[in-house]
């Protein structure tokens, strides 16, 4: 499984959802928004309506940010 999470220094939600990626044992690649063309390019991904973080991709389908992992989560996945 092919796991992006973009996030943000200082945020907390993007603390919480690695912490739980990685008691899941699931590697991710972290993408972060600090970088202005990588903030360009998560824009386009997703649209300006998107402005918070952490957001998640599994194999390149929007989980969302945290609340909604965890939810995935608990639905079985």
């Amino acid at each position: 499984m092919n796991i992006e999470i973009y996030t943000k220094d200082f945020c907390i939600w993007c603390d919480r959802a690695k912490s739980l990626l990685e008691s899941k044992n699931l590697s991710f690649t972290e993408i972060d928004l600090s970088d202005d063309s990588v903030r360009s390019e998560f824009c386009s991904k997703l649209g300006e309506g998107v402005k918070t973080v952490p957001q998640i991709f599994m194999d390149n389908k929007r989980i969302g940010g945290f609340q909604e992992l965890v939810r995935w989560f608990a639905d079985g996945n």
